[in-house]
This record gives structure tokens, C-alpha cells and sequence, in this order.
């Protein structure tokens, strides 16, 4: 007997294939291991409505437009739903992957579907930690925003059937607040990069005028609550003759990217890098940097930190619980600017650089264990028919 596959929706990521963006790296390796099982469609937020295919994966296209001030996901969740149940009548289960999805979850389960809803991080809080750095009109988006969020992390423990928390630590606070129907854990996977050769290593840094562990690195999207400015403040006051690498997309109209320009002040040490999507670049520059520096705070468990992990580099992170959650005993842990420069510089004093294993936290976060940890979920839902 032939078993028919049933057809799954993936909603609330930017798209496929990822840039930066925990929820668009998660998106694309989780929908390519689903799809061995399932017929897969992703939601994309792109400049019109269409439908194309990424590696087998279904690609199902909305219009949306992001500012660079602020953008509000549920409307995109509501639009994507919508066109999803109109063109993809076959689909049976939407899964959110961020909380903005609750309130369009409720339209996915009002036609029948079953629904999954992942909270992500606290992002609620995400809002507020962003409103430092906006002007008085701004505040008053971010502010009734962040209670947009709230709401939604609310019913994203009440709408659908399951809800997903990628953290232990997040599953505790959804528990306690909310007593959701149903919580599962399961955790992000490590999106591991290509292997260079050591020459070709070299290489790249020379381009990119960098030298072995002289430097540190921060990979991710640079917002309020990724605490950028706290790095760029410890390297200051450390006074030390390194740099510091920040990697990712850089808007200079964002109120919070003008506050890390004047930050700088034209110091040649800190170096924003501006996007690299090249996977051989981002190997160099991880493999071969003093520390990274993970100073993120209300997030759950990110996939910029666990792609770190296949590295023999140290890790120093926030001191949260979703970072020692992943680096455990071999993580190095800050709370404030003073802690983080006489971290740096320890670190500096050093005549030979420091070397981590993280073999165990690599076991914990293979992304085949984690798709195998879906596809039971989802198979439960949508149980595949002969």
C-alpha cells in the first residue's frame, strides 16, 4: 500500500534561501530535510504573489515591504495565510515559526488545518530594548507593538494544537505564564559550513585585512537587543590593539545602526563587515577569530551561536539562560561592559590562543535529530494516509 504524502506550510520566515535571521536559517534547513517526508511549502516575503520551487521545496510568494523603522510580521502571516489557503487548498498543517503567526493561526484552524506555533525568543522584549534608541513618535510604535506581542505570544500557548519552544528555558517560562495546552521542546540545528583549507584561509583574511586571532567576531542582525553597542564599548575601553568584526546587514537610516556609527567615532578597530553570504568567507573569519562574542539577549537558542560551535574558537555570550543552555560549563559569560573588557583583556594577555571543544553540544543540536523530532510531531497531526 502507497501512503500519500500530506502537504505542510511553513509561515512567518522572510523566505528561502536564508540571509541572516534565525528564523530564515531555521526555515531552509528544517523545510529540506521535511520535504524527504512531506510536500513542503514556504512562505516568502518578496515583491508579489507567486509560486516557484528552491530545491524541491514549494515556494509560495507574498508582497511585503520592510522598513527601516519597524514592520509588523502578523500582517505578512495574515497575507500569507490567506493567499496559501486559496492557491494550496491540500495543505493540512501550517506551522508559525515565530509568535507574530498566532493571530493568522487563527484563521488556519477556523478552515480545519492543524496548526503549530513556535514562540522563538521573548519578543515582546525585543520591542523594548529597541525603543532606547528611536525617537518619542517611534517609541509609541514600538511601544504598542511590543503589546501586539505580548497578545500574540498569549495566544500562540492557547490557538494552536502545539506549540514549539527551541529552549528549555523557554518552554519553563511559557509553562508558567501562560500553562499553554501542549508544549514541545525542540531545539534549532547547527548549520554546518563547508570545510577550507587552511591556506585558502589565509588567503581570505589577507583580503579582507585581518590577521589569525587578532580579532573578534559577531555574526546576526544588528538590533538593540543584540547589544552590539556593548561590544563596541568594552573594545573601546579595553584599549587594545584588535578588532572587532560585526557581520550582517547594515541599514544607516535605522535609528539604532546611527547610534553604532557614533559609537565608533572613526575607530579603525571596530569594523562593520556589512553582509557576507559567502559561505568560505564566513568559515575564515569564524575558524580564526580570538573569541566570539554572542551579546544576545532575549532570543532563545540562535543558529549564528550554534554555527559557531563547529569551531575550536571561545564563545563569550550574554549571561542568559538560553547561552549556557548551548555553551554550558564551556562558555564565558558577561552582564555588563566592565565584565566583557576584562574579558578582552585576559584574552589579549594570552601568549598562545585559547582552544575550545563543544563535542557534546554538537551531539545535542544535529539538525537530522531535529527534523526527526518535526516529522514525529507532525506526523502525529497529519498522520500519512494510504
Amino acid at each position: 500500500m502507497t501512503l500519500t504524502r500530506s502537504a505542510i506550510a511553513i509561515v512567518g520566515s522572510r523566505g528561502i534561501p536564508g540571509r541572516y535571521g534565525g528564523a530564515e536559517t531555521f526555515v531552509y534547513e528544517l523545510a529540506k530535510r521535511l520535504k524527504e517526508v512531506f510536500d513542503v511549502y514556504v512562505t516568502c516575503e518578496t515583491d508579489r504573489f507567486k509560486v516557484d520551487a528552491f530545491e524541491g521545496i514549494k515556494r509560495v510568494h507574498i508582497w511585503a515591504r520592510h522598513t527601516p523603522t519597524i514592520t509588523i510580521p502578523a500582517i505578512y502571516d495574515i497575507i500569507a495565510t490567506l493567499y496559501l489557503l486559496k492557491i494550496k487548498r491540500d495543505v493540512r498543517l501550517i506551522y508559525y515559526v515565530t509568535p507574530d503567526g498566532a493571530i493568522a493561526s487563527i484563521l488556519a484552524r477556523l478552515t480545519g488545518r492543524k496548526v503549530v506555533v513556535n514562540t522563538d525568543g521573548i519578543e515582546w522584549k525585543r520591542l523594548l530594548e529597541r525603543m532606547e534608541f528611536v525617537s518619542w513618535r517611534h517609541k509609541l510604535i514600538y511601544f504598542a507593538t511590543a503589546v501586539l506581542m505580548f497578545i500574540s505570544e498569549f495566544l500562540s500557548c492557547k490557538i494552536p494544537h502545539i506549540t514549539v519552544a527551541d529552549s528549555m528555558a523557554i518552554k519553563k517560562y511559557l509553562e508558567q505564564r501562560w500553562k499553554p495546552k501542549r508544549v514541545e521542546y525542540i531545539a534549532y540545528g547547527i548549520r554546518y559550513l563547508p570545510k577550507v583549507d587552511e591556506q585558502k584561509q589565509k588567503v581570505i583574511l589577507q583580503r579582507l585585512g585581518l590577521r589569525q586571532y587578532k580579532y573578534y567576531l559577531t555574526i546576526g542582525r544588528i538590533v538593540a537587543e543584540n547589544n552590539m553597542h556593548l561590544e563596541i564599548e568594552a573594545i573601546k575601553r579595553a584599549k587594545l590593539d584588535t578588532k572587532l568584526i560585526i557581520v550582517g546587514p547594515i541599514d544607516p537610516r535605522d535609528p539604532y545602526v546611527k547610534h553604532l556609527f557614533k559609537l565608533k567615532e572613526g575607530d579603525k578597530r571596530i569594523v562593520f563587515a556589512r553582509p557576507i553570504y559567502d559561505p568560505e568567507t564566513i568559515y575564515a573569519l569564524r575558524a580564526n577569530c580570538n573569541a566570539y562574542i554572542h551579546a544576545y539577549t532575549v532570543g532563545g537558542t540562535n543558529p549564528s551561536l550554534l554555527e559557531q560551535l563547529q569551531f575550536n574558537r571561545p564563545i563569550i555570550a550574554y549571561d542568559v539562560p538560553f547561552h549556557r543552555e548551548v555553551l554550558r560549563k564551556k562558555g564565558i559569560y558577561f552582564r555588563t561592559i566592565e565584565d566583557l573588557k576584562e574579558i578582552l583583556i585576559k584574552f589579549h594577555r594570552k601568549n598562545t590562543p585559547s582552544i575550545y571543544s563543544y563535542d557534546c553540544q554538537k551531539k545535542i543540536f544535529a539538525w537530522n535529530f531535529v527534523a526527526y523530532k518535526y516529522v514525529q510531531l507532525f506526523k502525529m497531526l497529519v498522520p500519512l494516509q494510504g
